[in-house]
């Protein structure tokens, strides 16, 4: 099966729920000084979480472990408590939470399964989810915002195509419905109550280090992002822009978009090997991405120069019994279900962080055959938390 092709159970109204998360970092950030926050308290109102800051260090010196990386410190963070009794409501209608899920759409098995974990978990915590799809169009997910916050759900999940979205998710929380970002971030102004995701700073600055640790801080680096304007895709690629440019001897040569599509990174790695036959690494955010660069090089017969993604299982399969160099982690998109507890805890009036990161296993070539999973669909990312039943029903996993 491809990586497009799991079966999608949709319905504007869909009965839903969500996966836990193994290894969940909660951290939130006062300073705005920091790249694509949501929601901050004023100096003298952050409560910090010592814990919480702790293990969101933690989770840069694992990843520096891992890519056998020195000196590579994590981004100064607060961490600030939300305060959860402005939201805490009983069920608007009903005896059930009704919480809008404004989705990236199934457009790839990333926003397959970001869907799916939280329509399953959304089952087990027993709340109604209220879902619309972007089909990864920014513009899309404007009108899908306005009609969900028509709706009046008792909270919002977003994930966010771009910032384009803003001034819709400020006007849902202006209209009493506490809104989560998942899997994205968005400016201060857009007011958003809580953000979940992967750091990305931590990301796109380890995956560079990386590479420059692999061509000994010289040499021509191509750079291949996401989905342009998309915050996943532009804060992650302007973390590797700033950590390259410490490197007086790293050239980045060209910046491109492959879409997070398998078949559109091909094409741009076969216009790559054509145009700078001599690149010494290709800096990738996505395995999607980055399985279509592998096909491109072997079939050009070339050596595939070190490279970075996050896990695709379709990527370290292609890879396995061959000499390419690769960093990978995992921007799991079993995140949508920590997402959901968010906005569920909200309404309940618990605690809740205005920032909760997620971690997940990072790893090279050296480790990364370990991860592969045969019995599963290539566009699976590894290792996955995400049930086994539900990988099996969907199709993605034999059982």
């Amino acid at each position: 099966m491809t990586n497009t092709a799991f079966r999608r159970r949709g319905a504007v109204r869909i009965l839903a729920a969500s996966v836990g998360f193994a290894t969940l970092i909660a951290v939130a950030g006062c300073s705005a000084e920091r790249e694509g926050e949501g929601t901050t308290a004023a100096a003298e109102d952050c409560i910090n979480a010592d814990e919480a800051q702790a293990s969101y260090a933690e989770s840069w010196s694992s990843v520096a472990d891992a890519f056998g990386l020195t000196d590579f410190e994590p981004v100064e963070e607060e961490v600030c408590e939300v305060d959860a009794t402005v939201w805490e409501a009983e069920p608007k209608q009903d005896d059930t939470y009704r919480i809008a899920f404004a989705a990236q759409g199934p457009n790839n098995s990333w926003g397959v399964l970001s869907e799916e974990a939280l329509e399953y978990h959304a089952d087990e915590l027993g709340v109604d989810v209220l879902y619309a799809s972007a089909n990864g169009d920014a513009t899309t997910q404007v009108d899908n915002i306005e009609q969900l916050t028509s709706q009046d759900p008792d909270a919002m999940v977003v994930v966010p195509m771009g910032e384009g979205i803003s001034g819709q998710v400020k006007a849902a929380t202006d209209a009493g419905i506490p809104v989560v970002l998942c899997s994205g971030v968005l400016p201060d102004s857009a007011g958003a109550t809580s953000t979940v995701t992967r750091q990305y700073d931590l990301l796109g600055s380890a995956y560079a280090e990386w590479i420059a640790s692999q061509i000994g801080g010289e040499g021509k680096v191509a750079i291949l992002s996401g989905l342009a304007g998309v915050p996943t895709a532009e804060y992650q690629k302007a973390a590797a822009e700033k950590t390259f440019a410490k490197y007086p001897g790293i050239e980045v040569v060209t910046t491109q978009y492959t879409e997070w599509s398998p078949t559109v990174a091909k094409t741009v790695a076969q216009n790559l090997i054509a145009s700078y036959p001599d690149l010494d690494a290709i800096w990738s955010d996505s395995g999607y991405g980055s399985v279509g660069v592998i096909q491109a090089y072997q079939e050009a017969g070339k050596e595939v120069p070190p490279i970075t993604g996050d896990a695709i299982n379709d990527f370290i399969q292609a890879a396995e019994g061959t000499d390419v160099k690769y960093a990978l982690s995992t921007f799991p998109p079993e995140m949508s279900s920590t997402c959901l507890d968010t906005a569920v805890d909200l309404l309940k009036g618990e605690p809740v962080l205005n920032k909760v990161y997620i971690d997940s296993p990072s790893f090279t070539n050296e480790d990364g055959a370990q991860y592969a999973r045969e019995d599963c669909d290539g566009g699976l990312l590894v290792p996955s938390s995400a049930p086994e039943d539900l990988l099996v029903s969907l199709g993605i996993c034999n059982a």
